[in-house]
């Protein structure tokens, strides 16, 4: 980028919601020191690849964006209040997952159909071509008071369970943490029970018998927040992606962004995608590894099972509702977007790098 001049250092107070933009004669460029916030620990994917994002953030600007302060497991905002703290100024950049607020997410929130897809860079890679070409999807953040930086390649769903799991009948009855919708999936395809909380809830909600498990987690979370020591079984159920999340930077801190830093950051949105996915790999691996030494076995659906939990869900009825329910949400044409989402999903689907590291039979 063009060397800086003319600078005026500015801190960004998040409390207070305040920015400085300098301003003098010839170019001038602000010094932003922003507050990170995320629910979920330093140890998860999602926390290492937005350090990692906010350094080279901080490297490609050369120093005009830095990071003041970093607060992870909740401790500045809960997950289900993190889009309406950034753009109060609670914290300037944080860790958004729009489960936890659909009704300000709807167009966002479709990304969340169950069964669309295996491949976390290929959501990701759709999400920035909409962002880019679609003026109804980018003023949904818009409107919010947020700017998306980069978008989550998502990984597959499991279910971690308390109980050693042998076919998807097994799975019946069992109380599990559920996130967004697919608390609806569990319940519908599996008789499963599905209880509301979020990811920071779970260690202790499993140790106290509150549920027996999770679900609406990928493969690589169950390591760094440390719940494998409860977790018997590990399950595939072949869902698919099943969440939208993402960095999301407060508007009135963007806009006051100098010309330069806005390019560096939609050139590594576009980048995030492969990146995202490669910590989601390592991940993977990191959560199988650790889990074979502690003796937790793996399940994987069979074909047959899928296609059992697919029927009972209703997928065509389940799109139809997940439609009409976002439609009265928004004034966007929701079908129009995501059709536009899955040709998008489609023509990434071939481009995709990732793979899986959930064991087969036999290994």
């Amino acid at each position: 980028m063009p060397a800086i001049t003319n600078r005026l250092k500015c801190l960004t107070f998040a409390a207070a919601a305040s920015v400085c933009a300098a301003l003098s004669a010839g170019s001038a460029q602000a010094e932003v020191a922003l507050i990170f916030s995320t629910h979920t620990g330093p140890g998860a994917i999602s926390a290492k690849q937005y350090d990692a994002y906010l350094e080279e953030l901080s490297k490609r600007t050369n120093g005009a964006v830095t990071i003041k302060d970093k607060f992870y497991s909740q401790a500045l905002i809960k997950a289900t209040d993190q889009a309406k703290g950034i753009a109060q100024g609670l914290a300037d950049v944080g860790y958004v997952c729009v489960g936890y607020s659909p009704s300000l997410f709807p167009l966002t929130g479709m990304g969340e159909m169950p069964y669309l897809s295996e491949k976390g860079d290929s959501i990701s890679a759709a999400f920035v071509d909409l962002y880019e070409t679609n003026a109804e999807f980018k003023s949904e953040f818009e409107r919010q008071g947020l700017v998306p930086l980069a978008m989550d390649a998502p990984a597959p769903t499991i279910i971690g369970v308390s109980r050693e799991i042998k076919s998807a009948d097994d799975l019946k009855g069992l109380k599990v943490r559920a996130y967004g919708e697919l608390g609806n999936i569990v319940a519908k395809g599996g008789g499963m029970t599905p209880v509301p909380m979020s990811t920071a809830e779970i260690a202790t909600s499993m140790q106290t018998g509150v549920i027996d498990g999770y679900v609406g987690v990928p493969l690589w979370m169950p390591y760094p927040e440390n719940w494998l020591p409860a977790t018997k079984t590990i399950v595939d159920p072949g869902i698919g992606t099943y969440y939208s999340c993402g960095l999301m930077m407060s508007k009135s801190v963007y806009e006051a962004l100098p010309d330069d830093v806005k390019k560096v950051i939609g050139e590594m949105r576009r980048e995030f995608p492969k990146k995202s996915i490669a910590f989601v790999m390592e991940g993977d691996k990191a959560t199988v590894e650790a889990a074979k030494k502690l003796g937790v076995t793996f399940y994987k659906f069979t074909p047959e099972e899928v296609a059992a939990w697919k029927e009972r869900v209703n997928q065509s009825a389940m799109e139809e509702e997940w439609i009409k329910t976002r439609s009265g949400q928004t004034g966007a044409d929701v079908a129009a977007f995501f059709k536009a989402f899955k040709e998008a999903v489609g023509k990434h689907d071939a481009q995709s790098v990732y793979q899986s590291s959930f064991p087969t039979a036999g290994n």
